[in-house]
């Protein structure tokens, strides 16, 4: 029976999900994610995210089942045979009747509707054709991250910053130049080919070079977003509770570090992400970046709070 549940849940690729934690980005960066009334509309559309991801996913593996059986990929059920494909088709039309009700008679946004689409569309694109075509597929697979943080801002009507959108691409195709990395040194760049065409594009110098540029891009937009955003640069702006928020940018730079080191050391990180997330290093630098964060947006709510409960501790 475990094994079962098992391949269900790597059929589901329900290790991925946390990708579409991407849906509370721009909850928390609007300031709204104390707003208990919006809770049900995000989870929901979190459940969805989930739904047409794993379609995507299902529908990539039973284009590559015969690849994935020459390379080995034990986690995948359908390559190893313990799973049909006719279970997988019903499994496709069962996530689908799912998205459609719950769009059509729940959440009813047009525009979260439409996010969905594109997560389908242009995980369909890449399935199809953009995999094969270096560059293409890691742009694809990075805009996918865009559509499910969209598809957040959407659902709760919060105006869709720039830097938002830019900050999400570039941790998205952070991630992906890693994965492509981690494949070369796990796989070996002959049968990484043979799993990917585009990867005869691919070697290690030039990954670890994209690699290069888009960390150090990543640092640069997430520390300039954070000075402009609380008016770091000018002291009559500078608010001391939203100015601990500048600790968050070293911070940040060692979870990129961290996240280099470990998928170069241990390339089976890169194809498995949710792996770093054991990491005693980026679970510590983690928290330390959410709590710093978390009260420098949301101090006044914080001190509220507290005065409420304080209240009404005294009245006791």
């Amino acid at each position: 029976m475990s094994r079962r549940i098992k391949n269900y849940l790597n059929l589901l690729r329900v290790r991925q999900y946390y990708k579409n934690t991407l849906i509370f980005w721009g909850a928390f960066f609007s300031e709204s994610l104390l707003d208990s009334s919006l809770y049900f509309t995000l989870i929901l559309g979190f459940i969805l995210l989930c739904c047409a991801s794993s379609i995507n996913y299902i529908i990539n593996d039973i284009r590559d089942i015969e690849k994935d059986r020459i390379i080995g990929l034990d986690k995948r059920p359908l390559a190893t045979g313990e799973l049909s494909v006719k279970f997988a088709l019903l499994v496709i039309i069962l996530l689908s009747g799912i998205i459609f009700f719950s769009v059509t008679f729940i959440i009813q946004n047009m525009n979260f509707t439409i996010m969905i689409i594109l997560i389908l569309i242009t995980g369909q694109l890449y399935n199809h054709v953009f995999k094969r075509y270096a560059f293409l597929d890691m742009l694809s697979l990075s805009i996918i991250y865009l559509w499910r943080a969209l598809a957040g801002c959407f659902l709760i009507h919060v105006f869709i910053s720039p830097w938002l959108f830019l900050a999400i691409f570039e941790i998205a195709l952070f991630l992906v130049v890693a994965k492509r990395k981690g494949d070369l040194i796990l796989l070996g760049e002959e049968n990484a080919s043979k799993h990917r065409k585009s990867y005869e594009k691919y070697d290690l110098n030039i990954l670890t070079q994209f690699q290069n540029m888009v960390s150090s891009s990543l640092f640069l937009t997430y520390s300039i977003y954070l000075i402009l955003h609380f008016g770091l640069f000018q002291a009559e702006t500078v608010n001391i509770h939203e100015y601990f928020a500048i600790l968050t940018i070293p911070t940040f730079l060692y979870i990129i570090l961290r996240y280099i080191y470990l998928t170069t050391s241990h390339p089976e990180i890169a194809r498995n992400t949710e792996k770093a997330f054991f990491d005693k290093g980026i679970i510590l630098a983690g928290i330390c970046l959410i709590a710093i964060l978390s009260y420098s947006y949301y101090w006044e709510a914080i001190f509220n709070i507290l005065e409420m409960w304080f209240n009404n501790f005294n009245s006791f």
